[in-house]
């Protein structure tokens, strides 16, 4: 996910968590009287001002009534998500979550733990093969185009044109992350786009945009703060 003010970009998968029934085998119907059984759907790190989120969730309910949707921590990052299924497995109460929206790189990784299931959704084909994993893990929802978010009432200085330009004077003190770089795909892809900027090719992307804000820091120009908005 990015925020507004994010320098960040991502593309995010969504997955299911591990449970009793092979959803992917399922057909709708069957679907929707299983989770009425269940009687709640349980999510996590969906705002409802981000990426139409809240209107999705509004009309999944009035689409498939009886099923109370249960919402943990709209703002959690990637790893936060990955944490909160780790931490309930085997539990089958409002805690465990039953669908993610990670950053792309947190899908394999997922996968590869155990920690999802397979589901196709109806538009499987559709989606290009280099954003899904083939036996229906994850796959990708959603991309996110990079852009800096400037708060003009505290900047009289130009706005940013480059990431060159976050190293001026000017910009002392004013540069911030959409989220932690350790935990969360925003600022994950903040440092890898950084690096890319800087001349890097995609294998050494990551290490220059470290090097990048490692300088933007001892220039005084970052900010060690959450600007997510």
């Amino acid at each position: 996910m990015i925020r507004k003010n994010a320098l960040a970009a991502s593309v995010s998968v969504v997955a299911m968590m591990v449970s009793t029934m092979a959803m992917a085998q399922a057909d709708l119907a069957a679907l929707y009287e299983a989770a009425k059984a269940e009687g709640q759907l349980t999510t996590i790190a969906l705002p409802h001002t981000w990426c139409g989120y809240g209107a999705v969730i509004e009309a999944f309910k009035a689409k498939y009534p009886g099923i109370t949707i249960n919402e943990l921590n709209p703002d959690a990052g990637s790893a936060d998500e990955l944490e909160a299924i780790r931490a309930n497995k085997g539990n089958t109460g409002p805690q465990a979550p039953d669908v993610i929206d990670v950053g792309l790189s947190f899908g394999p990784a997922a996968k590869a733990e155990g920690l999802l299931q397979p589901y196709k959704v109806s538009t499987w084909d559709s989606i290009p093969d280099d954003a899904k994993d083939a036996e229906g893990f994850w796959y990708g929802d959603y991309y996110g185009v990079l852009s800096f978010g400037i708060n003009k009432t505290i900047l009289d200085a130009d706005s940013p044109k480059t990431w060159a330009d976050l190293s001026k004077p000017e910009f002392a003190n004013s540069v911030a992350f959409a989220g932690d770089p350790r935990t969360s795909n925003n600022a994950i892809m903040s440092v890898y786009a950084a690096g890319l900027s800087t001349g890097a090719d995609a294998a050494g992307a990551a290490a220059a945009g470290l090097d990048f804000f490692k300088k933007l820091n001892e220039a005084g120009n970052f900010v060690p703060v959450d600007a997510e908005a």
